[in-house]
């Protein structure tokens, strides 16, 4: 699935909030005391992992299993809404970075923003391009799994995106600027998702045109969820200071995992 690395998924034995995730905030202030982790239920991803199977052996047409897997998998697998978003560790810090960078090109232009951020000439530049130029800035490369979820979730949101190929940086739009940012954190979400379940279930079907329609239909429905949380929470970037940054983006990600968790009883 776009640059991820196939695995049989998390062994139930890691913690919720593994010590090595250490994002260097309060939002779950019990991680934070140096205490060892309650080690989690070793079962907690058999049900959703077999819904999930269950979806790719229908070859992406039993929709059900899907939203049962992945309510399954907020709720019981992560231990609600509030965790999984602090599970998401190095993905929060790129998500803010990104965030901060498109709302002062919003507010100052690319000109002033580059200068803010020490990142060079990238004026007249195509969009495509920019925000290869600056993904060791937005996703340092740690070599940790949990890096590695943020720096693929940015490629594939530029792949996604192939019209700002075309696009110089100071002709994006604000709506534009929208679409990245849900694209890039619904694309962490998924791939959060695929790492703890088992990417490898998704490579089951032989046809190669039913494991793409899998994946397409699988972006999409988590996309929906977090086009919904922006929408639920106003979210506007130009409207985004350097202040509420860190707590905007915690809150869609929450909001989006609260909607997934609640699919099922749609």
């Amino acid at each position: 699935m776009g640059t991820s690395t196939s695995n049989q998924g998390q062994s139930g034995r890691t913690p919720l909030v593994p010590t090595w995730l250490d994002d260097g905030d309060n939002m779950n202030e019990e991680n934070n005391n140096n205490t060892i982790p309650v080690q989690a239920d070793p079962e907690r991803f058999r049900e959703p992992r077999g819904n999930f199977t269950r979806y790719v052996n229908s070859g992406g047409n039993n929709g059900n299993n899907l939203r049962k897997s992945v309510s399954q998998y907020v709720k019981h697998s992560l231990g609600g809404a509030k965790s999984a978003t602090t599970r998401l560790g190095a993905s929060r810090k790129s998500t803010v970075q990104l965030i901060s960078f498109l709302s002062q090109i919003a507010n100052n232009g690319i000109e002033a923003t580059s200068r803010v951020f020490g990142l060079g000439d990238l004026m007249g530049k195509n969009a495509s391009d920019v925000f290869l130029d600056i993904m060791d800035f937005v996703c340092p490369d740690g070599g940790t799994t949990d890096e590695g979820i943020a720096r693929n979730s940015y490629i594939e949101t530029i792949e996604a995106m192939p019209e700002l190929n075309a696009t110089p940086i100071e002709q994006m739009t604000e709506q534009q600027f929208l679409v990245f940012t849900e694209t890039y954190m619904a694309n962490v979400i998924k791939e959060r998702l695929l790492n703890d379940i088992g990417s490898k279930a998704i490579s089951l079907p032989n046809d190669i045109t039913i494991v793409q329609a899998i994946q397409e239909q699988l972006g999409e429905f988590i996309r929906g969820a977090v086009s919904d949380a922006m929408m639920q929470l106003n979210v506007e970037i130009r409207n985004i200071d350097s202040v509420q940054t860190r707590g905007i983006v915690d809150s869609v990600y929450q909001k989006s995992y609260e909607i997934l968790e609640s699919i099922s009883e749609a």
